[in-house]
């Protein structure tokens, strides 16, 4: 099995790799480096990484992929749509770069990103068109997660305060609708802060 590296042991970078051991072996000497870290870290990620193949999961592709550039070319972007409690064939992760777009790369590091690909897709659908037929980029990626994981976040952030003002209201109280909306603030509570930094920084926010 390909080896990877996977930096963050926050709760995604705890789900990637308790996942990705179905498909790889980790190791923290493989070519190959996922950065499972909030978007304010990336630059000092690729710094530290940048003779390896990263692999960029961030929820805002645009900011954290210029980052990871200033380092090395070598740099695939790749978002995942899923957390742990995503059902199997629900999981779908959006290609926003690879290298093909770069010239000059070392044959090791294309095969690095083959290599990952064909035995991450195993896990999760990757999706590499937009909705227009058009080959996802990092900028069109986060045009994009702002209409859907920003709104989402920033409904979520305003329910709260409903849902907070109820707390002391029984159950039996309350219309099923205010009920799917606490079910919906949930969503937020399970997110990793790490995670809702990244979404918030999506720069068409």
């Amino acid at each position: 099995m390909m080896k990877i590296h996977i930096v963050g042991d926050g709760s995604f970078g705890s789900f990637l790799k308790k996942l990705l051991e179905q498909e790889f072996t980790i190791s923290d000497d493989a070519p190959s480096v996922i950065m499972a870290v909030p978007v304010s870290a990336y630059d000092s990620v690729a710094a530290r990484y940048s003779d390896r193949h990263l692999i960029n999961v961030c929820s805002v592709q645009r900011p954290s992929m210029d980052m990871a550039l200033r380092h090395t070319r070598n740099v695939t972007g790749i978002h995942p749509l899923f957390g742990s409690r995503t059902p199997a064939d629900h999981r779908n992760s959006i290609l926003t770069y690879t290298l093909a777009a770069e010239s000059d790369v070392e044959p090791s590091f294309i095969q690095a990103e083959e290599d990952f690909l064909a035995a991450f897709e195993k896990l999760s659908r990757i999706i590499r068109d937009d909705p227009d037929g058009k080959s996802f980029t990092p900028d069109s990626h986060d045009r994009l997660m702002a209409k859907t994981h920003v709104a989402a976040v920033l409904a979520a952030k305003q329910m709260k305060v409903f849902v907070e003002r109820a707390e002391n209201i029984p159950d039996e109280f309350l219309p099923n609708s205010f009920r799917l909306m606490r079910e919906f603030v949930k969503t937020l509570d399970d997110m990793p802060q790490g995670t809702i930094e990244s979404i918030m920084a999506n720069p068409y926010f």
